[in-house]
């Protein structure tokens, strides 16, 4: 399970339904942002957007003539580029997240459990070509990961990016009477949390 964040990715390897080890590296999707307004010349908040308006992750996905409309700096008017010029911003970045995971996977010897695939999950994860990249790296079948059984909130939550967030809050509700009845305390947070999440969402 590869969770990529905003400042850092971390792994998770599970083998026979148990947890066997993680890790984590300090690159996130927070790079392909500033990788962008760096190659591009655009303000961060402008290198987001950008981001999730048309970033795709593999080059070789983008067709040759589609086009981007990219903010300049200093309020001058923006500037219509060549699409590949985005995906060559983040390809390199998202090659050196999957590859900096496959050496860290190398390292604690975990490299024949991954038989099974890969799950990837974190709002970064979402980009076109995310999947592809990390499949040549890996060698191993990669899909995204949604929550799973949320009912009537599964129209707000159910992508990749709210994976973690969702987990801790199924994980709470799970066990909230166990340890209701070990931990009124316990019972409060959960409680709290629960509530909190179906106001929110």
């Amino acid at each position: 399970l590869v969770d990529i964040g905003g400042g850092t990715t971390k792994f998770s390897i599970f083998d026979k339904g148990s947890l066997w080890h993680t890790d984590a590296v300090a690159l996130g999707g927070d790079r392909f942002t500033s990788d962008i307004a760096i190659g591009l010349r655009t303000p961060i908040p402008e290198a987001e957007k950008t981001k999730w308006r048309s970033g795709c992750a593999l080059t070789a996905l983008v067709g040759e003539e589609e086009t981007v409309e990219v903010a300049s700096v200093g309020g001058r008017e923006p500037r219509v580029m060549s699409k590949r010029l985005l995906s060559d911003c983040i390809q390199p970045r998202a090659e050196e997240i999957f590859q900096q995971l496959w050496d860290a996977i190398h390292r604690a010897g975990y490299q024949q459990a991954l038989n099974s695939g890969i799950v990837l999950t974190g709002g970064a994860c979402m980009l076109d070509g995310i999947p592809e990249i990390a499949e040549q790296i890996f060698d191993s079948p990669v899909r995204r990961g949604h929550p799973v059984g949320l009912g009537r909130l599964s129209d707000h939550v159910n992508t990749p990016a709210f994976a973690t967030s969702v987990g801790l809050v199924m994980y709470a509700r799970r066990h909230q009477v166990v340890q209701r009845n070990r931990s009124p305390f316990w019972g409060w947070v959960t409680g709290g949390l629960t509530s909190l999440f179906k106001e929110s969402f």
